[in-house]
């Protein structure tokens, strides 16, 4: 019977231990399914021989998963080869569905917000084949990062911000989805062309930006049937009305003449639908503020009216300052802003330089050392300056060193600007450097390999648009600055931001000098604190010093009371030896015993008091001495 008890405690220990290692590992010891050891009444045993078969384990915790997932990396860590274990694929599912429960909705729309990004081609963005065949056309596989988020946004028919730097495909990220939403409402909704009645207008502040957006359009009107035409500044009106009075889809041009051409009746605001406001920053900092308001105006009362159709706004920019965005926000209530990670930083393909000029250099011949070399290597090059008499200034310094030169300025005529752009993209023969004011710097699709500062800009908003000009759609490119004096503390703080990667978006030249002259008042302030504080604790040591040296007089006085007695024989003996040559003026050595008297008692005096008083008690002495030498020669002998 002993026999038989222990033999059933040896088993159900061993199943136990095959119990706690089943999870991991096979057993390697097999028991028959129906035992022949004899069970004892009134004795229960702790588990039955068949339990690693047929035993149902209980589920897992948090805590025991997380634990064999730990176990599991230290066994890969430590072994050859890979565990062969076949929970561990289970533990970690369970491990990321606990952390998913955790995170919640937070964990939800991150993992939509990447999906967003990473979209891997057009298809994923939810464009029609027709979209597709001019995106083919182009050459363009993957989207980037501005396109991944605004073509989505635009086809659900917000009203959207987006916010990118520049040469990061603005342009198609909202163009993509605007003539897909036309050509949606001719199908669906059987609207159809009519004369000048646009659907979609598109505004640019720049004649040169709207001939760019409408070649973009018209590369996309092959494969997807819609018409536009461009109506800007600078071109004969004539042409205009003609192309106006066709059946249109959009029209692109600029504030001033597309309001001139609704003053005149050639353009009618019944059917606009979409609106688009590219290089919106510019259009709301550079004087357009008025003309936008005078064009969203009717726009705004037709959708005010009950039954009034609404219309769907984009607006486009490279930068955004707050002031702007708080202009934005009021002009268009409810707007959603998107933006890149890129916003307001540096591109990643440029390479910026930095050089600093002391007085004495002249500023052409440091131009000249930077343009040389790069002109050398067959680079495109542009030279932005700050002013017109600069531009004008180093186009006459290039051309005496025959370096050929072309002018992008405001002073140039609009039709000789798109004549010299056309050289300049001109691939045939030498390219000429374009010498050229701000102007330049938004909005043109340039292929430039090197972008020179003559003049540093006066804030970082204008650095990143004439940076914007090189390294586009992720090419190469170089930026060269030549910093003057007046301009080292604004390159100081761009370059460092840039160094760090840190946000360019309100830098001015004034702020920074602000900045630096609050920072110096702080110190000064701080340095007076300070000698206020070194002074005051001066006086409370003089103060200190004073009061112990008024205790220590107190107690010296009975000391200079017991030496009165010596003193008065010094100051005597000094004051007869002063006197001798008061007995040499008066001829006679002898005195009066009057005059002795006298003597000894100013010498009491003298010894009494200090060494400048026995002075003045000496020049008393000599008048009363010369006065009884006088007496005695005036008695008769």
């Amino acid at each position: 019977m002993q026999n038989a008890m222990a033999l059933a405690t040896t088993k159900t220990i061993l199943s136990l231990s095959l119990l706690s290692s089943a999870k991991r590992y096979r057993p390697f010891l097999k028991f028959p399914k129906n035992p022949s050891f004899r069970v004892f009444p009134g004795f229960r045993s702790l588990c039955s021989t068949s339990a690693p078969t047929a035993t149902i384990e209980p589920p897992e915790s948090p805590e025991q998963v997380r634990h064999s997932i730990l176990l599991d990396r230290l066994r890969a860590r430590h072994l050859k080869g890979p565990s062969k274990t076949t929970p561990q694929s289970k533990t970690q599912e369970s491990l990321t569905s606990i952390a998913r429960e955790g995170k919640g909705e937070d964990f939800d729309e991150k993992k939509k917000k990447k999906k967003v990004v990473s979209v891997g081609s057009f298809e994923e963005l939810g464009l029609s084949e027709e979209i597709m065949g001019a995106v083919r056309e182009m050459g363009i596989e993957v989207p980037t990062e501005i396109q991944c988020i605004g073509i989505p946004a635009v086809l659900d028919g917000k009203s959207v911000v987006l916010g990118s730097h520049t040469g990061s495909g603005k342009t198609l990220a909202y163009m993509l989805p605007l003539v897909q939403l036309l050509r949606h409402d001719e199908a669906m909704l059987g609207v159809l062309m009519k004369p000048r009645r646009p659907r979609a207008v598109v505004l640019c502040p720049t004649r040169e930006l709207s001939e760019q957006v409408f070649r973009v359009a018209k590369s996309i009107s092959h494969h997807a049937r819609f018409r536009s035409t461009m109506v800007s500044g600078g071109g004969r009106l004539r042409p205009q009305e003609d192309s106006l009075n066709n059946p249109i889809d959009m029209v692109v041009g600029t504030p001033g003449r597309i309001l001139q051409h609704i003053e005149d009746g050639n353009m009618v605001y019944g059917d606009i639908k979409y609106l688009v406001l590219d290089e919106a920053d510019t259009m709301f900092d550079r004087g357009f503020g008025p003309d936008i308001r005078k064009f969203l105006a009717p726009l705004k009362n037709r959708a005010s009216k009950p039954n009034g159709q609404g219309f769907q706004t984009v607006l486009v920019s490279a930068t955004m300052t707050k002031a702007v965005q708080k202009l934005v926000d009021e002009e268009f209530q409810g707007i959603a802003h998107l933006r890149t990670s890129t916003l307001h930083k540096k591109i990643a393909s440029a390479r910026h330089d930095f050089i600093k000029l002391s007085g004495s250099e002249n500023k052409l011949e440091a131009l000249l050392q930077v343009l040389e070399p790069s002109l050398s290597k067959g680079n495109k090059v542009m030279v932005f300056c700050n002013t017109l008499n600069s531009s004008r200034a180093v186009d006459h310094f290039l051309n005496e060193n025959q370096i050929s030169t072309v002018n992008y300025h405001g002073e140039v005529p609009a039709q000789e600007r798109v004549e010299n752009l056309n050289k300049f993209k001109n691939e045939d023969g030498d390219c000429p450097t374009l010498v050229c004011t701000d102007l330049a710097a938004r909005g043109l699709d340039l292929d430039v390999d090197h972008v020179i500062m003559f003049d540093f800009p006066l804030n970082s908003i204008d650095y990143l648009h004439r940076t914007g000009r090189t390294a586009r759609m992720g090419a190469k490119g170089k930026v060269t600055s030549l910093v003057a004096k007046k301009d080292v503390l604004l390159a100081d703080r761009i370059e460092e931001a840039i160094r760090k990667n840190e946000s360019l978006d309100a830098l001015t030249k004034d702020n920074v000098r602000r900045d630096v002259a609050r920072t110096r008042i702080t110190e000064q302030k701080g340095k007076t604190a300070a000698k206020l504080m070194k002074v005051s604790r001066q006086k409370n040591k003089t103060k200190a010093a004073l009061e112990k040296s008024s205790q220590t007089s107190g107690r010296k006085s009975s000391v200079t009371k017991s030496g009165k007695a010596s003193t008065p024989a010094k100051s005597s003996k000094a004051a007869v030896k002063i006197s001798k040559p008061v007995k040499t003026f008066t001829g006679s050595r002898k005195s009066s015993p009057a005059s002795s008297s006298r003597k000894a008692s100013s010498g009491g005096k003298m010894g009494a008091g200090k060494s400048g008083a026995s002075k003045l008690s000496v020049v008393g002495f000599r008048g009363r001495a010369s006065y009884s030498d006088k007496k005695a020669s005036l008695r008769p002998s």
